[in-house]
């Protein structure tokens, strides 16, 4: 801040030293051969200069300086110390300067908005670029992970076939169909990876629902939604991550045997619909507008605002509720 506090004083001052070396070049000039109208040119340039030095409003405060000077030599007795200048110049020039810092001032503030707006928006770039960077390497490792599992039960069929026949020739059928359940319940550590057809979703059920896993339960997911259809996939992405890692939050502070995590989305060709659902180990409050106040230390609450805009972008509507120790989110977008 300090440094452009300095470089914005500088600018003035310059601007305003460079108009008094010229006030004073002008009224001590004595032979009139010499043409003047390139210095005034000059002078007209200068709120472009100072503007694009400066911005818009310091850079207009140091363009006063030509004004000034305008005003000094063309509308007082000083007047007689010039050239012979024609009317319209001595007329108009003041005003044609005030064009001039109002073109140079617009022509600026638009420069700087494109400039503000074109970072903004590679900066969301970069972010949903580094989100799906992590969502595939996520998603890889799940891979991976499964890839070591399959291969592992590939080796060992063999042998659970054997000692599963062994059970059934002895007559043993209790002992199989323990040993069966036990089987099922380790196969349960292969996560989904295919949920439905649209990868967005996909990839962020399977993600989470490997997260879910190593919290100790299964996530409940049904999902119905194509691969394209009328929503940006990094909106898309923001609809559904919220909600789930919204709800994956709240399960790392519930009891071991409470948590559960359901997620339901699909698309009918006209409307998406999300609902998910998780248990609630803590009081919600809500405001007027019926947003959940945040429990956090510092508070956000971002993640359910960010569901309700995207909702109201596409023309519908978002919701929390909290039915019992239940918290519901739901929403209904139009998507043509």
């Amino acid at each position: 801040m300090w440094r452009a506090h300095r470089h914005t004083m500088l600018s003035i001052l310059a601007s305003f030293g460079v108009c008094t070396i010229l006030f004073f070049h002008f009224i001590m000039e004595v032979d009139w051969t010499i043409g003047m109208d390139a210095y005034w040119l000059f002078i007209l340039i200068l709120p472009f200069i100072t503007n694009y030095i400066a911005g818009v409003v310091y850079g207009s405060i140091s363009a006063l300086s030509g004004l000034l000077l305008s005003i000094v030599l063309f509308d007082t007795p000083l007047i007689g110390y010039l050239q012979p200048y024609g009317q319209n110049m001595v007329d108009w020039f003041p005003i044609i300067y005030v064009v001039v810092m109002i073109a140079a001032a617009i022509m600026e503030y638009e420069l700087t908005s494109y400039q503000i707006e074109k970072k903004i928006s590679d900066e969301k770039i970069a972010y949903y670029q580094a989100e799906r960077t992590k969502r595939l390497r996520e998603q890889l490792s799940i891979y991976e992970s499964n890839e070591l599992t399959i291969r592992k039960y590939k080796h060992d069929i063999r042998h659970f076939n054997r000692v599963l026949s062994s059970f059934i020739d002895d007559g043993e059928y209790e002992k199989a169909s323990n040993y069966l359940r036990e089987f099922d319940s380790m196969l349960e550590q292969v996560t989904t990876v295919s949920f439905c057809d649209n990868k967005v979703v996909n990839e962020l059920l399977t993600i989470y629902a490997a997260r879910c896993q190593k919290l100790g339960f299964k996530l409940r997911a049904k999902a119905a939604v194509p691969e394209r259809f009328a929503m940006e996939e990094v909106e898309l992405t923001s609809l559904l991550a919220n909600a789930l890692e919204n709800a994956l939050e709240s399960q790392d502070k519930a009891p071991k045997e409470k948590r559960f995590i359901s997620v339901d989305i699909n698309y009918d060709g006209r409307k998406l619909r999300l609902q998910t659902k998780n248990y609630c180990p803590e009081k919600i409050t809500f405001n007027d507008e019926g947003m959940p106040i945040s429990t956090k230390i510092v508070q956000s609450g971002i993640g359910t605002q960010q569901i309700r805009a995207i909702a109201q972008k596409y023309s519908g509507i978002a919701s929390f509720k909290l039915e019992g120790d239940v918290f519901v989110v739901k929403a209904v977008m139009t998507c043509l």
